[in-house]
């Protein structure tokens, strides 16, 4: 049997849906980017961003570098193209009704089927958007798209499914409580095992079963552990360090609910803190709080971001920091919980707006040295905020 008759064979059984939301809320997504379409004279979009396709339709991915592809006419039906490995979870998660899948062993299949289904829906000459400045779509599927369909008129729409993902629905926001709930277990187990004599990895392992425990599903972001030196380099994680006496430790996890993830960064040292590490850990905690204070609907990001940035005064030359306050994040596939969406930064004159959700890290690192920083996922609401994952943000002491 071919991948075409295994997609045969599970459409003639009733199929266990697993959707992360009732239809209604899909199609109100749907709705509401057909909407964009009109305002920017789109007959078509082709979604090839993988959150954005999941966004939209459900559809959840194992293999989240496999092509998939999302038509959505202005007037009529979608479909919804995967490669054949994926048909599952275009099946179990997504509403649509018509799924197709495609060779992943053909070079030539994702402009093919596009080819196919925009012939089929009689758009050979229409105006239809491509999402370039997103993941997904390969300038030789592109390429070929344009050869393929002359009449056509190939025009970019990032920004249309972004739009709507920006403002988090009631449900949005349930399913990141959720997820904020699994982050913070894991946050508990993992400083739960630091000690002196352990290595990062004995750190990472009850933190991962404790996510998973408690509900998580794969992780956008794999959790993080770094520790001694390795907390002054960015973006480093479990390496089998050795932890002793002294040693700062940086944990950051986010565990995942319906593809929805809320992160926590939190800090550990081993032994009596020094100084310099407390006065760090105390800066980090309190430009959190100055963040909390200020961030309101209505307000630029940059205003909110110019004024914590004022907490960090005084920290010195020797401390890097990364001048950003908040990033977008929500729905995520791996490799990262990051929606690239909103940034809370100077320069980025976007207001904030009730439903928008944030992750905050805000770490101080010695470079090469040491590292100390905390984080909160949290929403914007009609007043203010709501942290999701609030926890106790004080420095861990951990035995020496």
């Amino acid at each position: 049997m071919d991948y075409k008759g295994y997609l045969a064979e599970l459409l003639s059984k009733p199929i266990p849906k697993e959707l992360a939301f009732p239809v209604a809320e899909y199609q109100q997504r749907t709705a509401k980017v057909k909407g964009f379409m009109g305002e920017a004279g789109l007959d078509a979009l082709i979604v090839s961003f993988i959150n954005n396709v999941c966004y939209l339709s459900g559809y959840q991915a194992f293999a989240a570098d496999l092509p998939v592809c999302l038509v959505l006419p202005r007037e009529g039906d979608p479909t919804l193209a995967v490669m054949a490995l994926e048909i599952p979870g275009a099946l179990l998660n997504g509403w649509f009704d018509d799924v197709r899948g495609m060779d992943w062993m053909d070079a030539d299949a994702v402009a093919d089927e596009l080819v196919a289904i925009l012939k089929e829906k009689g758009l050979e000459s229409g105006r239809i958007g491509v999402e370039t400045k997103r993941s997904g779509m390969t300038i030789d599927v592109y390429e070929r798209l344009k050869r393929a369909l002359p009449q056509a008129r190939f025009v970019d729409a990032s920004g249309l499914v972004i739009a709507a993902r920006k403002i988090k629905s009631p449900a949005e926001l349930d399913h990141m409580r959720q997820a904020a709930k699994i982050s913070i277990k894991g946050i508990e187990a993992g400083l739960a095992a630091i000690k002196a004599g352990v290595t990062e990895n004995d750190v990472a392992s009850p933190a991962f079963q404790a996510m998973v425990s408690a509900g998580s599903e794969y992780f956008s972001s794999q959790p993080i552990v770094t520790a001694a030196h390795r907390t002054g380099w960015v973006h480093t994680s479990f390496k089998r360090t050795p932890i002793q006496t002294g040693h700062t430790v940086i944990l950051e996890f986010g565990g995942a609910y319906q593809r929805y993830t809320c992160g926590i960064m939190h800090t550990a040292i081993v032994g009596s803190p020094s100084d310099p590490v407390r006065r760090l850990a105390e800066i980090s905690n309190g430009a959190l709080d100055l963040l909390f204070q200020v961030a309101k609907p209505g307000r630029t990001a940059h205003d909110v971001a110019s004024d914590v940035k004022k907490g960090l005064k005084g920290i010195g030359d020797e401390i890097y920091t990364t001048g950003m306050f908040g990033y977008s994040i929500g729905l995520g596939f791996p490799p990262t919980w990051r929606e690239m969406i909103s940034f809370i930064a100077e320069g980025n004159d976007e207001p904030l707006e009730p439903g928008m959700t944030f992750h905050s890290p805000i770490p101080l690192r010695v470079p090469g040295v040491l590292g100390v920083g905390f984080s909160e996922t949290w929403a914007v609401t009609e007043t203010g905020c709501e942290v999701l994952t609030k926890h106790d943000r004080s420095l861990y002491v951990a035995p020496a």
